[in-house]
Order: C-alpha cells, then sequence, then structure tokens
C-alpha cells in the first residue's frame, strides 16, 4: 500500500497479505510492501463497535471525509503528513482467496484515536482502553530505540551461555545421562520466558539435588545400577570455570531415564520448581510454569 508524495493518496497495487494472524480475537497481518494492518472486523474489535458502520462510514470516504467525524480523522491523518487521503483501506485477497479490506496502521491509530477522544453518544471504553495501550506500548518502544536499549539482550544472553554449558559438556557416556542435558526443554521454556541463565543460578543443580535424593529414598540403583560421578564443566565468563578440573556431577544408568523423565514433570516441575521459581522472585513465574506443562494422552474409547 503506498503513499503518493505528492497527494498522501492511497493506490491500488498489486499487493497481498504475507503474514496473516488473529491476535486478541483481531485479525492482522502485514502486506507484500511491510504494510502492517487491520481487517474491517479487527479494526471494529479494536475500537470497540460493530463492524457495520464501520464499513459504511470508510466505504463512503469520499463523502464522509467532509462531515464532522470524517474532519477528525482526516485531521489525524494530517498530523502525520498524510493530506487528501483518498481511500483509507486497500482490497486484497488473502490466504482464503477472499476479498479483504486492509487498513493501514496509521489509518487504524486515527480511526481509534476519534473513536477514544472524539465519538460522542458511545461507550468508549474499548476504543479508550486500546488507544492508552498502544500509546504506552509505543512510548515503551521509544524509550527503548533512544537508549540503544535490547530488551530480549538478557534472554539471548542467557541462551548463549546455556548453549555454551551444553558444548562443554556433550560427552557423556552412551550408557549413561546426564542431568543437565535432560533439563533441556524446561531450561530453553524458562530461558524464553526471562529467566536468567547465568552463574548465580544453577537450575540443574536444584534438579539433580532432588533428584539425587529421589534416587536414593528409592533404592533406584538397585534397580539401574549405581550412578557415578563425571566432570562437568563450565564456561569461561562463569566463576565456577575456575575449579573446573574439580568438578563433577551425578551421570545416571541410561535405563533410568524414563523414570527421571517422568520424576521431571510429575514431581519436580509441578512440586519442587514453583519454590525455585518463587525464590528468585520472577514477576511472571505462573505463565513460566504454565509453559513447562506437558500434555496427557487423549482417552482410548
Amino acid at each position: 500500500m503506498s503513499i503518493n508524495s505528492n497527494d498522501g493518496s492511497l493506490h491500488q497495487m498489486q499487493l497481498f497479505p504475507v503474514v496473516e494472524v488473529v491476535s486478541d480475537d483481531i485479525p492482522m497481518g502485514v502486506l507484500n510492501d511491510g504494510t502492517p494492518y487491520l481487517t474491517l472486523y479487527g479494526l471494529a474489535k479494536l475500537c470497540g463497535i460493530d463492524d457495520t458502520p464501520l464499513r459504511v462510514f470508510t466505504s463512503n470516504w469520499d463523502t464522509e471525509k467532509n462531515k464532522p467525524r470524517g474532519q477528525k480523522v482526516a485531521a489525524y491523518l494530517a498530523e502525520k503528513g498524510l493530506h487528501n487521503v483518498d481511500r483509507l483501506y486497500t482490497r486484497v485477497l488473502n490466504s482464503s482467496n477472499v476479498e479483504t479490506h486492509a487498513y493501514p496502521d496509521y489509518v487504524c491509530m486515527a480511526i481509534l484515536r476519534y473513536y477514544a477522544l472524539d465519538a460522542t453518544n458511545f461507550d468508549r471504553s474499548v476504543a479508550i482502553g486500546n488507544f492508552v495501550r498502544l500509546a504506552e506500548y509505543t512510548l515503551k518502544r521509544m524509550i527503548y530505540e533512544k537508549s540503544n536499549y535490547n530488551p530480549n539482550a538478557s534472554i539471548d544472553t542467557s541462551f548463549e551461555n546455556y548453549r555454551a554449558r551444553i558444548k562443554l559438556n556433550d560427552q557423556i557416556p552412551t550408557t549413561h545421562f546426564a542431568v543437565f542435558r535432560e533439563i533441556a526443554d524446561i531450561a530453553m521454556n524458562l530461558i524464553g520466558g526471562g529467566f536468567p541463565m547465568d552463574d548465580t543460578t544453577s537450575l540443574d543443580g536444584s534438579v539433580g539435588i532432588h533428584w539425587g535424593k529421589y534416587w536414593s529414598a528409592n533404592g533406584l540403583s538397585e534397580r539401574f545400577g549405581e550412578r557415578v560421578q563425571h566432570q562437568h564443566l563450565f564456561p569461561e565468563n562463569y566463576r565456577q570455570s575456575a575449579a573446573n578440573k574439580y568438578i563433577t556431577a551425578w551421570i545416571y544408568p541410561i535405563d533410568a531415564l524414563g523414570v527421571f523423565r517422568k520424576w521431571l514433570h510429575d514431581n519436580y516441575a509441578m512440586e519442587k520448581l514453583p519454590n525455585y521459581l518463587g525464590n528468585k522472585k520472577l514477576s511472571n513465574a505462573s505463565e513460566l510454569l504454565e509453559s513447562i506443562k506437558k500434555p496427557a494422552l487423549p482417552n482410548k474409547h
């Protein structure tokens, strides 16, 4: 969806969605020229109104832009340097080959602003809430950009730290398994949710302690054979690396792996991990716990 550099009008081009998603029941996407858009239904949902009057308003823009509501929307567009806009959406075919009205982001914000600030005889609570939320999001993004702050930097560092530890500890005998390697699914989910993985956290240490107690309390060595100590290394950026030549960790007979995996989810993740995360004072601990739950098999009939 292009803007004419002289008059700001929208032109029909060979445009089509390259991304189509529905988030919070709001259909949206991105066109092949990079324009983010909402559908008619998505824009109506954002504004807290029915899509029928919005369709009438935007489809008859030639006349509506000269009325009070249209004049407000046109003025908001003009503030963005978009003068004499002759169309508020572009008709495109979606992935189901159905025609969709794609409203570009700047049009969406102008219309939302009207319904949040100017509309009368109308419950503006939804429009106001969404307008404020989007304004806050934009301010947050602006501060990050002006400060050259990468909000994902800590997550990227945690992933790199974990990857470095995996590379250093991948030589486990095929007859045994290591707790550190087997908690990868949980560790990756936690890191993706903002859990810091560095030399001040030791998730595998916590798991190892509780699994060791379970192993001994249930006499699993009699069933599977003895566990053995094996060298465990830390990356150079970890303080623990200074003692690498002295550090070992238990590895366990491979035949016990199934028991460990069931215990890891049913016992550790569901009973022990909440306390571990609570001690780390993570604000999103409940979301992290939800992310690691495993599905059950469907009931057999």
